[in-house]
């Protein structure tokens, strides 16, 4: 198998793996969130932020890199529909991978300082910053996957069409 094809899988895979997670979070734990009492909301997000630590880093980063690494190989075809598609998918991506970052990183790791038993008073306050930035966040990453599928479709029609 191609290098190139390689990266295109691994791209779709990753960026495929974190809108999944994203949308899913947003569809179910966020309306949980919401209903929980402090404490108990506190606790919940503690376990699930210790959890995402182990793999979402490495794999937010591949799912960066591959449409990166993909753009690079196909800059000769810079005018294709396929190479613009993709930067429109690896822009959208970057700017969820940057919210992230910029906005629930910082909460996440205030959150992992709270006492479950003695909650801040605004901690639902400072979370609702969080929850704002997670639906942004999750719109980029699931219109930057999609994006890439098309790319990839792209790609796979170029090559039909070539034999």
């Amino acid at each position: 198998m191609k290098f190139l094809t390689i990266t295109r899988v691994v791209a779709g895979l990753c960026s495929g793996m974190m809108a999944g997670l994203l949308f899913g979070d947003w569809l179910g734990p966020s309306f949980a969130r919401a209903a929980m009492n402090a404490p108990s909301f506190i606790q919940f997000q503690q376990i699930v932020h210790i959890n995402y630590l182990r793999t979402l880093p490495a794999l937010s980063t591949v799912a960066i890199v591959a449409p990166l690494m993909w753009l690079i190989m196909l800059r000769a075809r810079r005018n294709s529909a396929e190479f613009k598609v993709l930067l429109g998918a690896t822009i959208a991506i970057a700017l969820g991978y940057t919210i992230t970052f910029v906005f629930n990183v910082p909460v996440n790791n205030q959150l992992e300082t709270w006492n479950i038993a003695a909650p801040p008073a605004n901690a639902r306050e400072i979370w609702s910053q969080w929850e704002k930035a997670h639906v942004v966040r999750t719109i980029f990453w699931v219109f930057g996957f999609f994006l890439e599928t098309v790319a990839l479709a792209m790609s796979a029609s170029h090559r039909t069409s070539a034999v």
